[in-house]
């Protein structure tokens, strides 16, 4: 009998034997403990029953969350603290009814072979041993070293499980659907926030809320949009790629009043990108012209004033704090990012194989320094093959895909790797959740895509053998 033939079979027992106690042990006990637990709990468990049946709806409630959950915990803006977040437990819980799966069917695997499971796994174990050895030198605080580990691992679970799942163009499009409406809410909630006159940031990050999170988000998904929009017939119905272009030109207002100075700068890849490689840069090349143009003007006060500050002298003791590098001036903020970035560079010497492990050094708000401190250079080196290893199958997929939509969604995403490597310069993008959770969904898919048409092609090929045997009269 066939996995999803003995998974209807079993429903309704599992339902009634499983399904139905733990709700009235969780009733006695959700009437005990504080709302936002209950509410959790209630949560988990019915993701739980409901990923059991089917995965796709875990997967879904996956997507929404990545954004769109609650925080709770305290975190400082230095990096100290803990949260934990709605997502982090229905993670959790999806994984654990993948491998209750497992146990039915032995052809599921946790870890299918992909391009990517060997650059993975050299990263995962670089940073394992650097914190490793840095919990040993006292480098490293046991605790908050495991759980940043468990962080980059939930990250490329989340890979895994999609590579694993997805294994039909309706799924592709009902989870891409997904991305997108979250997308909208996203920009929805951004714009809600600008009559605040404070910098913008994710829903439900509270006051200490991350513009630079939501700006790396926000130019993620703008990256992979353009390359739909600016790819005719890729969207079937024009009325659905007008929809969509109006709210990726809706969202570049939010994006622009995060203030997130990484992000614009990480939106420059993002326009040469498609100057190089979409058919329309003529488009492109008018409108950057037009927005050069009308940017004093439309721009808002902030914008400009975030824009003028970078580069702008002080007087006083502010200029002390100031650096000049290759003979610009840099604001206070820009300076401190500098001199901190200057000190990892002493602690790399220290230690250059291996690091002092992950959170071993002070905060830094710098991808590819942090990464060179924590694990050296051979963390650095297997961080970079990891990257390389995403472009380059990327890259191979659009160009080998048969299916217009997938060869420009993965052109997309491929324009999206590099505008979040070059957000990556002055944040640390690669361990935010809230950027790093849609990121490794996209690959998933991404990478998915070569198996999807061979199996699309295999169903047109069987449908074609009946319809033949059909006209022959053998049915």
């Amino acid at each position: 009998m066939a996995f999803n033939d003995i998974i209807a079979h079993k429903t309704n027992t599992f339902t009634l034997f499983v399904a139905i106690p733990i709700s009235i042990i969780t009733a006695f006990v959700l009437v005990k403990v504080d709302f936002v637990y209950a509410l959790t709990i209630a949560i988990g468990l019915a993701v739980l029953i409901t990923t059991f049946i089917n995965t796709d709806y875990g997967i879904y409630a996956l997507i929404f969350s990545m954004l769109l959950s609650p925080e709770f915990g305290e975190r400082s803006t230095q990096g100290s603290g803990m949260t934990i977040r709605i997502d982090d437990i229905l993670l959790v819980v999806i994984l654990f009814t993948w491998l209750a799966k497992m146990a039915l069917n032995k052809d599921l695997g946790l870890f299918k072979k992909s391009p990517l499971n060997k650059p993975i796994a050299y990263y995962t174990f670089i940073c394992f041993f650097a914190t490793g050895a840095g919990m040993l030198f006292h480098n490293v605080k046991v605790l908050n070293g495991f759980f940043f580990l468990l962080k980059y691992i939930q990250y490329f679970l989340i890979y895994f499980l999609v590579v694993n799942h997805v294994r039909s163009k309706k799924q592709f499009d009902n989870f891409t659907i997904s991305l997108i409406i979250t997308y909208i809410i996203v920009t929805i909630s951004s714009i809600i926030q600008i009559p605040s006159g404070h910098r913008v940031t994710a829903p439900f990050e509270g006051d200490a809320g991350e513009p630079n999170t939501l700006g790396g988000y926000l130019i993620f998904i703008i990256a992979i949009n353009l390359c739909l929009i600016l790819s005719p017939g890729v969207i079937e119905k024009p009325k659905y790629r007008r929809w969509l272009l109006i709210i990726t030109v809706l969202s570049v207002i939010p994006f622009l009043l995060t203030n997130s100075r990484g992000s614009w700068v990480a939106a420059i890849p993002v326009i040469i990108a498609y100057i190089i490689l979409s058919s329309r840069r003529w488009v492109i090349i008018g409108f950057v012209i037009f927005f050069i143009l009308m940017a004093p003007i439309v721009l808002p006060d902030t914008v400009i004033d975030r824009v003028k500050y970078t580069f702008q002298k002080q007087q006083g003791y502010a200029a002390t704090l100031q650096e000049n590098v290759g003979g610009v001036t840099l604001d206070t903020s820009a300076s401190e990012r500098v001199r901190s970035w200057r000190d990892a560079w002493d602690g790399v010497k220290k230690h250059p194989l291996f690091g002092y492990g992950i959170t071993g050094w002070r905060f830094l708000d710098a991808q590819y320094m942090r990464v060179l401190v924590e694990t050296g250079f051979f963390g650095f080196a297997a961080f970079f093959y990891l990257l390389h290893s995403i472009l380059n199958e990327t890259w191979k997929v659009f160009k080998t895909a048969k299916i217009p939509f997938f060869k420009y969604f993965a052109q997309g995403f491929f324009v999206a790797t590099i505008a979040m490597m070059t957000h990556g310069i002055g944040a640390n993008t690669f361990i935010i959740i809230r950027i790093m959770e849609p990121f490794w969904l996209v690959c998933g898919l991404v990478i998915s895509i070569p198996y999807i048409e061979e199996i699309e092609m295999k169903k047109l090929e069987d449908l074609k053998e009946e319809v033949t045997r059909i006209k022959l009269g053998t049915i």
